[in-house]
């Protein structure tokens, strides 16, 4: 289930009546060469490792860090213009990209000023509307989907 660009993946959810993360999950099956297990695992396992640290360090070079502590508390004092969702979405990218800088483990994206931006994202998502694990997967999913047609 291979698709060269967005139009041929809308045509196959289409034909297939599957959605775009299904059609992800398929081509990762095929093109990995495994069960739809495994690559659940290895999806639910890369969303574990998107999770920031709870206290993420300084850079090795000192230019990062702290400033996802500082979101945070700006989004508990009520005067954030941004709303809970964004607030809570940028303060978790901060905290992935603080994580990765202070030689956390990395999260890798296409470009990689943009490596917290997806988790950070999607964790606010998943706390503020309550979704679960296996949703985000498949968000995850749909999320690598977009990736590999930029690529």
């Amino acid at each position: 289930m291979d698709f060269r660009n967005a139009k041929e993946l809308l045509e196959l959810c289409r034909q297939t009546d599957l959605s775009i993360s299904e059609i992800m999950r398929q081509r990762e099956i095929e093109q990995g060469e495994t069960t739809g297990e495994e690559a659940d695992c290895r999806m639910a396992k890369a969303y574990e490792i998107m999770q920031p640290v709870n206290t993420p360090g300084r850079s090795m070079g000192g230019l990062i860090g702290g400033e996802a502590k500082r979101l945070s508390e700006h989004q508990k004092s009520g005067k954030s213009m941004c709303g809970s969702l964004l607030g809570k979405a940028m303060m978790y990218a901060m905290a992935v990209l603080e994580t990765n800088s202070s030689m956390g483990l990395i999260v890798a994206a296409p470009t990689a000023g943009s490596a917290g931006i997806v988790p950070g994202l999607m964790i606010a998502m998943q706390e503020e509307y309550g979704f679960t694990d296996e949703q985000m997967i498949h968000t995850l999913y749909n999320a690598g989907a977009i990736s590999y047609l930029a690529m």
